[in-house]
């Protein structure tokens, strides 16, 4: 793997051996870490999504029973 991304720890330890397990563990980290960070953020996302869909559905019915009940009133 890179030592260049590795902390100095990380570093010093693949110059005693083992650097591949070592290497490879932070590669997996950061691949979990970053699977996290883009579920949360889609989970963000569809939540806005959603409650804009639900404002403009209820923006509509609030709409139309204005304009039944205006229509009922003029008869």
């Amino acid at each position: 793997m890179m030592p260049m991304i590795a902390c100095v720890t990380c570093q010093n330890n693949s110059a005693l051996g083992g650097s591949d397990a070592v290497g490879w563990s932070i590669f997996f980290l950061l691949i979990v870490i970053l699977a996290m960070v883009g579920l949360v953020a889609f989970f963000m996302v569809r939540l806005a999504i959603r409650a804009k869909k639900c404002s403009r559905e209820e923006e509509l019915s609030l709409l139309a029973e204005h304009s039944l009940s205006h229509q009922n009133q003029s008869f």
